[in-house]
């Protein structure tokens, strides 16, 4: 069985996977540039620079009522990266755009200024440099690629690939394919129901049927087994959430938008509830449910590859490349 993250690794990883999603809210908020966005970008970034710094600064003994500022956070991150055996360093460049981000952040919201374009896309990069030293720092062997967000960085966390790979398409599609959200929406459903079959003890009973499949009466069965199954049915709508550490409607609306995939690979078609259009905002948001609730499974020591994966994973990649094959075009 998968080892079972600590409480200290669970909060700080926690802290990262917060820094990555604000991050790419920011991003999301950047590309409509206006006075509004634009601000809502550079608070959304500026919060998971302060994130990020927090992580690299370590736990640091304050007394009761203290409060440390921006520049103390960033000196003190700076410091104790120069103490740890690796070589990650806040260079000058990236601690002038830090203080500079800041300023501009403080001119906003103590001086009602308006935030231009550019610094909200200074802020992002902000965060995604501090990012990239943040794995290193911490020991630990992922690292993020470029323009990443948040079910990637579960799945590099996991290490269990059938999962992982398909929080990797969502992310993909809902970042580069904005006419492709369904995809991106199905990529969650296998993710998700791939993870259920892979835990322990076994969700799979519980999470795997659709409410949309019906299962035939067994031959020989009589009503007193037929009504338990029926009982059992009600119940996975109470139980199997509460397990996945939400609620039974807020699991009910994340499906509502992913579907029911097959508990293993399979080409066949996810099982959606509507066929009315998705929208952008709630693909994002059944990514960050998704993305937490796996993220919860895994730091359990719930989550871990089966035997099979390897040929599971290929079949996968497949099907992927014919996805990005047709979204490509002739």
């Amino acid at each position: 069985m998968a080892s079972v993250a600590t409480l200290d690794e669970r909060l700080r990883l926690m802290r990262w996977l917060a820094a990555v999603g604000l991050t790419t809210a920011a991003e999301d908020a950047a590309r409509a540039d206006t006075a509004e966005t634009n601000a809502m970008s550079l608070l959304g970034a500026h919060a998971a620079c302060e994130a990020l710094l927090g992580l690299l600064a370590g736990v640091q003994r304050r007394k009761p009522g203290d409060e440390v500022n921006f520049g103390r956070l960033l000196e003190v991150a700076k410091s104790e990266m120069g103490k740890a055996n690796t070589n990650a360093r806040i260079g000058a460049d990236l601690s002038d755009d830090l203080d500079a981000m800041h300023r501009i952040r403080n001119d906003f919201i103590h001086a009602s200024s308006t935030v231009a374009a550019i610094e909200a896309e200074r802020s992002i990069w902000n965060a995604r440099r501090l990012m990239e030293l943040v794995p290193e720092v911490l020991g630990v062997r992922w690292q993020l690629p470029p323009g990443a967000g948040l079910g990637t960085a579960v799945a590099e966390i996991i290490g269990v690939e059938a999962v992982g790979i398909w929080l990797r398409l969502a992310d993909d599609l809902l970042r580069t394919q904005d006419d492709r959200l369904e995809l991106a929406a199905d990529g969650l459903a296998r993710s998700l129901d791939n993870a259920l079959s892979r835990t322990h003890p076994r969700l799979i009973r519980l999470a795997w049927q659709s409410p949309f499949i019906l299962r035939a009466p067994g031959a020989g069965r009589d009503r007193v087994a037929e009504a338990m199954d029926q009982r059992i049915e009600e119940l996975r709508e109470w139980v199997l959430p509460l397990a996945l550490g939400t609620s039974p409607i807020a699991y009910q609306r994340l499906r509502e938008v992913t579907g029911w995939s097959q508990p293993e690979f399979s080409a066949a078609p996810v099982s959606r509830p509507t066929e009315e259009p998705l929208s952008r905002d709630a693909v994002r948001g059944a990514t960050s449910q998704t993305a937490a609730i796996i993220f919860r499974l895994w730091a359990m020591g719930s989550l871990e590859s089966r035997p099979a994966d390897d040929q599971i994973v290929e079949a996968s990649k497949a099907y992927i490349a014919q996805l990005w094959g047709a979204a490509a075009g002739p």
